[in-house]
């Protein structure tokens, strides 16, 4: 039977180390094919969110092409791009459907040490091993002991092979290049030399610090927040209520929108039936009413301009608006809100220099 290695990975940018690995898994097993399969831009945003440096994603496009540009010298390696556009993107599925491609092939799955709890607890839920194989690199530790002191791992001991890493990849890691990501020559001995005319052609100005919720210190940014607003002669609490009550001509109703809570501004205004005109005039009409909103409070244009060059984003977990927000579970979004901010920021520094 012939063997097939599949290394999943965000490859943010991909190392050499990554290409010593899979090799190194495929000379183990006298693969045929070894696919590294990148995740998509929601799994890897999430991720870099949660290391604190969110603005450091490459793009997708850039990424593949990285990959790609690694792997041409070796015949045997292969792009899977399953998972480019699978926002939650579950292992074992990656597997079958590789399975899928080649039904008369063993498919292993490259791990680290570290990852033993991952394949326990892929194998309790999908019967992950011994359906599919596991290359695991060893660290240092009794990777042996641990597997046979794991009832659930040590059953499957047939499916799972331990493989030494390969030299010279100590030290070499994503991280540490995305320390110099917009320098990498200074790390060039950590990419491969088909990558590194690629990353030199990233450029700060493109990844911008984000603020990427409207909560908090930030919570001014969002519609909500209570800030008084004059349109067209009615002083509402909020943003947001100004621009519920425009959805209507009748004035009375506009005005009852001045006394809505924060909490019934919304409820309120998704219950109205929008005038003639509004689905069309809706961006033009939130531009003015952001914009009205941070000339009559004067503390928070000051606020508004100390965010700098940050790219902001109105974002929530499972937040469902995507035409003025964004989700970030899913990184699906418009982020129409977060585009008008960034724009008066950009108008409201042009004037200070006039």
């Amino acid at each position: 039977m012939k063997n097939i290695v599949v290394m999943g990975g965000s490859f943010n940018p991909p190392t050499i180390a990554h290409l010593k690995v899979i090799q190194t898994a495929m000379d183990a097993l006298d693969a045929e094919v070894g696919y590294l399969a990148p995740v998509s831009h929601a799994y890897l945003k999430r991720k870099m969110v949660k290391a604190g440096c969110g603005h450091l994603c490459i793009p997708t496009v850039t990424r593949l092409e990285m990959v790609r540009a690694m792997i041409a010298e070796d015949a045997r390696l292969r792009v899977y791009e399953g998972e480019i556009n699978e926002p939650f993107a579950i292992t074992p599925r990656t597997m079958e459907l590789v399975q899928e491609r080649h039904p008369e092939a063993r498919i292993w799955f490259v791990a680290g040490e570290d990852k033993l709890d991952l394949l326990e607890d892929l194998t309790r839920k999908y019967a992950f091993l011994p359906r599919f194989g596991a290359v695991v690199f060893a660290r240092g530790g009794d990777l042996e002991r641990d597997i046979m002191a794991s009832p659930t791992l040590s059953t499957c001991r047939d499916a799972i092979a331990i493989v030494e890493p390969p030299d010279g990849i100590e030290g070499i890691s994503s991280t540490a290049i995305r320390a110099h990501l917009f320098n990498p020559d200074i790390v060039a001995d950590m990419l491969h030399p088909a990558v590194l005319p690629l990353a030199r052609e990233l450029r700060e100005a493109d990844f911008p610090e984000e603020i990427i919720a409207f909560r908090e210190e930030y919570a001014f940014l969002g519609n909500n927040y209570p800030a008084p607003v004059v349109c067209e002669g009615i002083a509402y609490p909020s943003a947001e209520a100004a621009f519920q009550a425009s959805k209507t001509d009748d004035i009375a109703t506009r005005k009852q929108f001045a006394r809505f809570s924060p909490e019934k501004v919304r409820q309120k205004g998704n219950m109205l039936t929008p005038r003639p005109g509004w689905e069309d005039e809706k961006d033009d009409i939130m531009h003015e009413i952001v914009r009205q909103k941070f000339l009559q409070n004067p503390e928070l244009r000051e606020r508004l301009l100390a965010t700098g060059s940050r790219r902001l984003i109105d974002g929530g977990k499972g937040k469902k608006d995507t035409y003025w927000g964004v989700n970030t579970i899913t990184w699906e979004g418009e982020n129409r809100l977060g585009l008008i901010l960034m724009e008066l920021r950009e108008k409201l520094k042009k004037e200070m220099l006039v």
